[in-house]
């Protein structure tokens, strides 16, 4: 596994690079993590939630599609990053969604919201930087309802062949580089690509989330495995 650093470095390190966080997002992803949140939320929307908590809500913008697609009652948008709170409320209120959408500064490991009072759980690229992820995923589940759904969205690494190389390149080399030039900060774009290359994806998150409690648990490979969209239920 990674090396860690403590949560409060973490969450400094977050602040940090709030500012330019949506746009490192779309010029990395060449603006394709707009269509895995858009398949989030579709697949979030067959059940018709009405309270949703968005772990790891960062800049906001899983919690405004689940908002503007799917009108829930209420969506809960957790996050333990001051700055990126801050940008997701703008971003709510110039969207329209403020009222629905309520932000909370939170320990996504230990939150405020009470046994079952989500309908649904989502969580876009956050829980690789949980200092617990296990612990994360048991928080998950305990805050959901019976019967109710989860949803997490996380990148993934293509091991072999020329092009987990590539991904590989681009993680450790690319996004260092893109970091230091428009965001100002290499380390915080060498320390994420680094949680990507460490974190056990695929069946053995899926093990996690079954051992957390989920059952029906499943994923779906996304752009060449880079991305990987897991799911399941709360019995």
């Amino acid at each position: 596994m990674a090396t860690r650093i403590s949560r409060s470095n973490v969450s400094n390190m977050f602040d940090s690079i709030a500012p330019t966080y949506d746009l490192m997002n779309h010029l990395l992803s060449f603006g394709v993590d707009r269509g895995w949140r858009r398949k989030t939320v579709k697949l979030i929307g067959q059940g018709r939630h009405q309270t949703i908590a968005d772990f790891a809500t960062g800049t906001g913008d899983l919690a405004i599609a689940l908002a503007k697609k799917l009108s829930p009652k209420q969506i809960y948008g957790l996050d333990f990053s001051a700055e990126m709170l801050k940008i997701a409320k703008s971003k709510c209120e110039k969207e329209g969604v403020g009222q629905r959408v309520e932000l909370r500064e939170e320990n996504c490991e230990h939150t405020t919201l009470a046994d079952g009072e989500a309908e649904a759980v989502t969580c876009a690229f956050g829980i690789r930087n949980f200092n617990d992820a296990e612990q994360g995923l048991q928080e998950m589940h305990r805050v959901l309802t019976r019967g109710g759904q989860v949803a997490i969205l996380e990148f993934s690494t293509p091991r072999k062949g020329i092009v987990g190389a590539l991904v590989r390149w681009y993680y450790m080399h690319v996004m260092p580089f893109a970091g230091k030039l428009i965001a100002g900060n290499k380390g915080a774009y060498t320390y994420l690509p680094k949680t990507i290359l460490e974190f056990p994806d695929g069946e053995r998150f899926c093990e996690m989330m079954r051992q957390a409690g989920f059952v029906e648990v499943g994923f779906r490979s996304l752009t060449f495995n880079m991305v990987n969209l897991y799911f399941g239920k709360k019995a």
